[in-house]
């Protein structure tokens, strides 16, 4: 058995971890690619004037893919102030129901 060897009953393959074929994030290199093809073969202009036409015709998906594009994506906020009394001190009892209490 090449590259496999048996410990307690468990077989082992020396090929476990690392790289592996079709496996991960692509490649940059790959990316790149794929980003040549599209551009070799997509007007650009063309894809331009459909996303206007849609901006005009009220498309909200357009617009909002605009505006991330364009502007950014707006900074995303969380109030964490809490009004009014919150009662922390509990007990697990409190929140789960056993069986012998049913």
């Amino acid at each position: 058995m090449a590259g496999k060897k048996k410990e307690e009953g468990k077989e082992y393959n020396s090929n476990w971890g690392g790289s592996r074929d079709n496996s991960g994030r692509p490649k940059k290199k790959y990316i790149e690619n794929v980003k040549d093809i599209m551009s070799d073969h997509i007007d650009q202009d063309m894809v331009m004037d459909k996303l206007r036409q849609l901006i005009e015709n009220g498309d909200y998906r357009a617009i909002e893919m605009f505006m991330k594009y364009v502007h950014g994506t707006p900074k995303q906020t969380m109030d964490l102030n809490t009004t009014g009394d919150v009662d922390i001190n509990f007990t697990l009892k409190n929140l789960i129901k056993f069986k012998e209490e049913e």
